[in-house]
């Protein structure tokens, strides 16, 4: 079993990553630190001050100037991977004690399964000095609770944190694209669940996506510190999927969705204009009677 963290000027939030994975019930790991262009003293400190808990279960990567995304970060720990899983535990998010007990168990007793994807909950949080402070928390779960193409094709619906995956599926379907800043999870979800079943797993949360919706710099969520990012990369995905569909079958097919989607949306629209309208005057009947 290997995990993977990407790490980058966080130390506060490491601290608290690392004590995470050396709290777990399940002890069959090793773990790579990658230090993504970082400061390299705080994070070998971090380690030091555990050696003696990680009794040999940790390397140490620091990559002068930054691997350019954290897909690549992601793909240089994930790519010495040790053992039959790999699972990626950013720096600033959680695990239940027993959640790798959990997570492995479920993929043993279910050997078709390629990946387990846990019941998740967001924590939303704030930085207030040397302290994290927790305000509040919200479920973060697959509709119908299962992993599918269908809601993958709209938004991501797995985060890295909660996702373990048998290491040599990503010799099957490749590694994180290292081209994409940003909704590399994302796509590397849509090539997981069309290669296999991705099982979810968990009555009560496990996994836990740490949010900090108004921090700026070093301490903020990619998602909410690069959103222009995520929008422009997203578009990047559909796109190259969409010509790589198009050279396949062409454009017909597509130009009258496109058309019938629109058309569609604008005889909804008119419905509910004349249905409002059709309200307004209803109403202006029922005053004029009471009068």
């Amino acid at each position: 079993m290997s995990i993977v963290i990407r790490t980058k000027n966080r130390a506060q939030l490491l601290r608290r990553a690392l004590d995470d994975i050396l709290a777990q019930t399940f002890h069959e790991w090793h773990l790579t630190v990658v230090n993504d262009g970082g400061e390299s003293a705080p994070v070998d400190k971090l380690v030091a001050e555990r050696k003696s808990t990680f009794a040999g279960r940790v390397d140490v990567i620091h990559v002068e100037g930054g691997t350019g995304s954290m897909e690549a970060a992601a793909n240089l720990g994930a790519q010495r991977a040790r053992g039959d899983f790999v699972i990626i535990h950013d720096d600033d998010d959680t695990w239940a004690s027993d959640f790798l007990a959990v997570m492995v168990d479920a993929l043993d007793a279910d050997q078709d399964a390629i990946a387990a994807t846990a019941r998740t909950e967001i924590v939303f949080e704030r930085i207030d000095g040397g302290r994290v402070v927790e305000m509040g928390r919200s479920p973060f779960v697959p509709p119908g609770e299962m992993v599918t193409i269908y809601d993958l094709l709209q938004t991501n619906r797995v985060v890295p944190i909660s996702l373990l995956v048998r290491r040599a599926v990503y010799d099957e379907i490749g590694w994180y694209d290292p081209i994409l800043r940003a909704v590399g999870d994302w796509e590397f979800n849509l090539r997981l669940v069309r290669h296999g079943r991705v099982i979810f797993v968990g009555d009560e949360p496990l996994a836990f996506w740490h949010q900090r919706p108004h921090a700026t710099g070093p301490a903020s969520n990619s998602v909410f510190g690069e959103s222009l990012e995520h929008l422009q990369f997203d578009r990047m995905v559909r796109d190259r999927e969409l010509r790589d569909y198009i050279d396949r079958n062409g454009i017909g097919g597509l130009l009258y969705l496109s058309k019938y989607i629109e058309e569609t949306a604008r005889y909804y629209s008119l419905q509910q204009t004349i249905r409002r309208a059709a309200a307004r005057v209803v109403d202006k009947v029922r005053i004029r009677r009471r009068s």
